[in-house]
């Protein structure tokens, strides 16, 4: 039987030494991925914590290039229940971006859900834990009645007025229907970016997609890299070895394409010069992906805050030190404070 997805063993967003192993596995080819495997069979196998996120990707490279392993044999209708699972999660995500399309709201498709039909190989590799859908902030108060009156609730703290919507960049939504994944209803693609105007580039950058049988839009590829690698290097209760795919799978598909200043400019605009560097490092370590990208944003330069900042985030609630709760607080102060600042300064503007 394959693995559930578990829960990640480490005190870091980063990956462990064994989900490494998994992630070359399933990532690289010919004799790199093959002693990947073998190591990672020796350290314990696909059932270590956290490595349940990849293994549509894991099984199907070892299906290639190694058919005969027992495990693979061993789990022949894994990956037709994935794709019967991801059929039902598109199902359910192009419900909602219908609702808010009969509302007039313009939408955009965030992190597994876009990357699923973008940079994935098929949508039915890359696991999906929720949904997560971009609105415009001046049509996030009714995308909100839209849901509310189809039946979903609101986690507490959903924001009532305008101003509210600077203290965070994102609101939970349950689903009428126990069954389908919770919503993440965003007016910010980061949360580091909350001012009225920060999404604008996002929005404009943006490119046609396809959920199910719904139209909406996605990030362009230099958006949905840094939104992955902001989003992978922080720490949560949830192992987040998919981003390390994210990234790397992103990177592949824009070989030759990909707009290194326009992707340098939003890291610094967003705040998010730290996560980049340190993302970036891993995923070439891990996978060989992104060196050069990774050489071009060296050269941004981060504050002994932001870095100090930074790896507090990807701490371990657990272990996380007072200095380090702290410079977390600060740096949410600072992020609200500049938006509101600049809301003013825009307000205040003949």
């Amino acid at each position: 039987m394959a693995p559930a997805p578990g829960s990640a063993a480490a005190s870091t967003a980063f990956p462990t030494a064994e989900q490494k192993l998994a992630l070359r596995a399933s990532l690289l080819d010919g004799d790199a991925a093959l002693e990947a495997w073998r190591q990672l069979v020796a350290a314990g196998g696909p059932e270590r914590p956290g490595i349940g996120w990849i293994t549509p990707l894991l099984l199907t490279n070892l299906q290639r290039l190694a058919p005969e392993e027992a495990w693979v044999k061993a789990n022949p209708h894994f990956l037709t229940l994935c794709h019967l699972k991801t059929r039902a999660i598109q199902e359910c995500a192009a419900r909602i971006l219908r609702l808010l399309e009969d509302a007039s709201v313009p939408t955009l498709a965030l992190k597994g859900l876009a990357l699923g039909a973008t940079v994935y190989p098929s949508p039915d590799l890359r696991t999906v834990s929720d949904l997560d859908i971009l609105v415009p902030g001046k049509e996030v108060f009714r995308a909100m009645d839209a849901l509310l009156q189809a039946g979903f609730l609101a986690s507490p703290g959903r924001p009532r007025k305008p101003a509210d919507l600077r203290a965070n960049h994102a609101q939970v939504f349950s689903p009428p229907k126990r069954h389908d994944p919770i919503l993440d209803l965003h007016w910010h693609v980061l949360a580091s970016a909350r001012n009225d105007d920060d999404d604008a580039p996002f929005w404009a950058a943006a490119r046609p997609l396809r959920i199910g049988n719904a139209a909406t839009l996605g990030l362009g590829p230099e958006d949905q890299l840094l939104h992955a690698l902001v989003h992978g290097v922080r720490w949560t209760r949830m192992a987040h070895v998919r981003w390390v795919a994210d990234a790397t799978l992103i990177l592949r598909a824009t070989r030759g394409t990909f707009r290194t200043d326009h992707f340098l400019e939003a890291s610094v605009r967003c705040d998010a010069v730290a996560p980049v560097q340190e993302g970036l490092r891993f995923v070439a370590e891990v996978t060989g992906e992104g060196a050069d990208l990774l050489e071009s944003a060296r050269a941004l330069k981060r504050s002994r805050f932001a870095e100090r900042a930074f790896k507090a985030r990807a701490t371990a609630y657990e272990e996380r030190s007072v200095a380090d709760r702290i410079a977390l607080r600060i740096e949410t102060a600072i992020w609200s404070r500049r938006a509101r600042r600049r809301s003013a300064a825009r307000t205040s503007r003949p």
